[in-house]
Order: structure tokens, then sequence, then C-alpha cells
């Protein structure tokens, strides 16, 4: 019975890596490699889980086109996924050792697995609101109309929380309308264009790329639904553990990196395109807006701890954790000290 048990286990696995395109993903995870980095000083090599729909992870990809990475000693290995919370699906089948994803997927996920953040990556800021916008389709004109509606929601992601607090905020309740899941920014695309969803939310590079959809046009922004995004750095437990050094110099090398790119945006820009083909002009306003930061204050604890508990009290956090067993900030204390203001 144990034998069949097993048998089921790894053909589950197996299937879960090839739904999430993964190639050379394993039941047994991955063993951490080291070879030399540019310096001659031994390098680890990291696997980063990065999505691509919330802007493309470019801090990440500039550390490794410049370098910076190398310089820390550490070895990237990039496996693009459409979202954040794909990321942590890869973290969950060991073929990852990192993932990235916004606060609303991650507090869905910290439970499943021995994951830990060890960083906030971005957070909102006042004049950043319209970086994701509400689109609506024909005769939709107001939030009012929305009633009835089929509106497009990537599940999983932050996107269920932005339409929930939006509808709240409108006075609508949920069972008035009609969600139309998707699983990439393509197929909400081709279901726009195709008159299978009347409204979906989108950010970054996207929004241009829907409002290129006849009769697509700019209903409401974030701010309408007065939220707060933040995104964060997750890690295996059992990789923090075992390579301290390591995760302070991939925190390192991010720092640098968010120093770098808004200052070369025409650099990163011709970066994105190269590895994901993201349209120029769509990545330069995307830079502009995006709010990068290597760091965890106490207000980032406190905006996940009071998000937690809504989930809860609407039921969605169907298992119980403490959030602080959740943080492991001390690699980040160690390397860049001034850069955390939280007390456990």
């Amino acid at each position: 019975m144990q034998k069949v048990r097993w048998r089921y286990t790894g053909m589950l696995v197996v299937a879960l890596c090839f739904m999430l395109g993964v190639a050379g993903c394993s039941p047994f995870g991955n063993k951490t490699e080291t070879n030399q980095a540019v310096d001659g000083t031994p390098a680890t090599v990291v696997n980063f889980a990065l999505d691509t729909a919330g802007g493309g992870a470019l801090q990440f990809r500039m550390a490794k086109a410049k370098g910076i990475f190398s310089k820390y000693g550490i070895e990237p290995v990039f496996h693009n996924f459409p979202y954040g919370i794909d990321t942590l699906n890869a973290m969950l089948i060991g073929r990852s050792e990192t993932g990235t994803a916004a606060d609303y997927a991650l507090l869905n996920s910290l439970a499943k697995g021995d994951m830990t953040v060890v960083s906030t990556l971005g957070r909102s800021r006042k004049d950043s609101g319209f970086s994701s916008v509400l689109l609506a389709k024909g005769d939709v004109q107001s939030a009012t109309q929305l009633r009835g509606k089929r509106l497009g929601v990537a599940k999983g992601t932050v996107y269920e929380y932005i339409w929930a607090k939006y509808l709240e905020q409108q006075g609508i309740p949920e069972q008035d309308i009609v969600y139309v899941p998707f699983q990439s920014p393509d197929e909400a695309i081709v279901a726009m264009e195709k008159g299978q969803m009347d409204a979906v939310w989108a950010g970054g590079i996207l929004i241009e790329k829907f409002k290129k959809l006849d009769g697509v046009h700019v209903l409401a922004t974030s701010k309408d639904a007065n939220i707060k995004i933040v995104t964060y750095f997750v890690m295996q437990q059992a990789f923090v553990k075992q390579h301290e050094k390591a995760v302070g110099h991939i925190l390192q090398a991010l720092n640098e990196s968010i120093a770098y790119v808004p200052k070369h945006p025409e650099e990163t820009a011709d970066v994105a395109f190269k590895e994901l083909k993201l349209p120029k002009d769509g990545v330069l306003k995307d830079i502009d807006q995006v709010n990068y930061v290597i760091g965890f204050s106490q207000e980032d604890f406190d905006h996940l701890q009071a998000m937690k508990t809504w989930l809860e009290k609407r039921g969605l956090l169907k298992v119980k954790y403490n959030l602080k067993d959740k943080i492991n900030v001390d690699p980040l204390k160690r390397v860049l000290p001034h850069s955390v203001t939280y007390s456990p």
C-alpha cells in the first residue's frame, strides 16, 4: 500500500509540473550546486521563479544582465510564470528556491509549504494607484452597470482582492456579478476581444494591450477600491537556513539593481524586450510607476496581518497559522540593517 501511495504522489507531482510548464521538474526537489563566480569565489546556483504579468521582475533581470548577481557569488536560473501565485506553486513542487507575490496570493499560500518572507519587493505609492486599472468594454460606462456582468479574474491573484474591495466600495454584492476565471493575460485578452467578459483589472504594461481592443476603455483605478498592494520576496525555509549568507548576497544584489533600474530605463526596457518581448514604451511607463524596495518595515507586516484578518473573516483562509512564524528577515538585517524596522 505504501508503494502504491508513493507512486500516486509522484505521478501527481509530475502532473503538476506538466501543468505549470516547468521543464526538469522533480518530485525530489532541486539540489543547490556550486560553481565558480566571475571573481573565482564559489557561487551558489539559485532557481528564481519570476512572474511576467507584474512588470516582469525587472530588478531580478537587470541584476543578472549587469553581472550584479555574479558579483555577489549568485548564479541565477530564471523560470518565468504568468503570475505571482504561479511562482509560489513552483516552490511547492520543489522547482524553485524563491518566489515573488503580492500580499493576497502570498497569504493564501504560506500555510501550504515551508515558505518564509525574506523581504518586501514593492509598495504602492500614493501617486501610483493608476498603475492598476479597471478596463470595461462596450456600454459599461459606470460602476453601477457592472451588475449582471461577466468580470474577468485571475484566480488566486491579488486581483481577486481588488475586485472584492472595489465591489464592496460600490455597494455591489458579489452574487450580482459573474466571475470569469482565466489563467494568463493572453487568455484574458482573447476573452475580452471575443466578448466573453465585460470588465477586467490589469496593471503595468498589460493596460495598453487591453486598450488596443475595440471598445475597451478605463472605468476606474485601484485608488477607487481604496486599497494598498505590497509585493514580497519568498524563499524556502530550508534554503534560508542552509544558505543564510547567500540569501544576504541575493538581497544585496537586488538592492543594487533597484538603484540601477530607474537611472537606466532605456537599457532596462531593452532587456525586457529581449527576454520577454515586452513593448518598450509600456516598460518605460511601468518603470516610472513602480516603487521597487528591498527591506521590511513594521507597516509591511501590519499590512499583511490586516489582510490576513480580512481573509479569515470572509472564510477564505482555511488553514490557521501564525504570520510571525512565516517571516525571517535575519539575513536582511545582517546585510542591510537600516532597511528593517519590523520587530517580531
